[in-house]
């Protein structure tokens, strides 16, 4: 019996020598740190994926007159922008590469104003839909092969609008010339409609 009861005097002496205690430490939503001391917080973020998408035509055919008798010169298609994504988007022209190489003798205009030998070629928004504007009040003129940052559409989440081609030209601008104009569109997330 006394040996039986060394072996459990010893098993027992055995187990606390080589166990462990452990706590679990309760969570503290703050505390206190000493000037001059130091601390760690952890923070946890997260992030919301977002992918913008907005439907637009990759070729706009217009064709542009000085014997139309309205202040804009040129007949585009409607340019149909849909925004896919579920928050709003802005819609800018960053930059414009015209090539007028085929027009002899004329000249860009950057601001809508033209002389003689200048064309000028903008966007302007719908006002009425399926309608081709007559007047060129409040279009957004392209700079020729400038960077600009040209805002010409704000889309709401799923919305749809659109744009059309306008412009003018001087009078001694051939009308039956063809030139390029090449406008980079960037669509970007915007906080709200503006």
């Amino acid at each position: 019996m006394k040996k039986k009861t060394l072996f459990l005097q010893l098993a027992l002496a055995a187990s606390l020598l080589f166990s462990t205690v452990s706590y679990a430490a309760a969570p503290e939503t703050s505390r206190d740190i000493p000037v001059g001391g130091s601390g760690q917080m952890e923070m946890i973020g997260t992030i919301e994926p977002t992918i913008l998408s907005v439907t637009m035509p990759t070729f706009v055919p217009f064709n542009i007159s000085n014997s139309l008798t309205t202040q804009n010169k040129v007949i585009s298609p409607r340019i149909r922008m849909k925004n896919n994504s579920n928050i709003p988007v802005r819609v800018d022209v960053a930059y414009t590469k015209v090539d007028l190489s085929k027009l002899n003798h004329v000249e860009w205009s950057n601001t809508g104003t033209v002389n003689d030998n200048q064309i000028a070629i903008g966007l302007k928004q719908e006002e009425t839909k399926d309608e081709m504007p007559t007047s060129l009040a409040q279009a957004r003129w392209l700079k020729a092969n400038v960077s600009q940052d040209m805002n010409v559409l704000i889309l709401n989440a799923n919305q749809e609008d659109a744009l059309y081609v306008v412009g003018t030209l001087g009078q001694n601008v051939s009308d039956s010339g063809t030139f390029n104009v090449t406008p980079t569109f960037v669509v970007s997330r915007t906080s709200a409609a503006e």
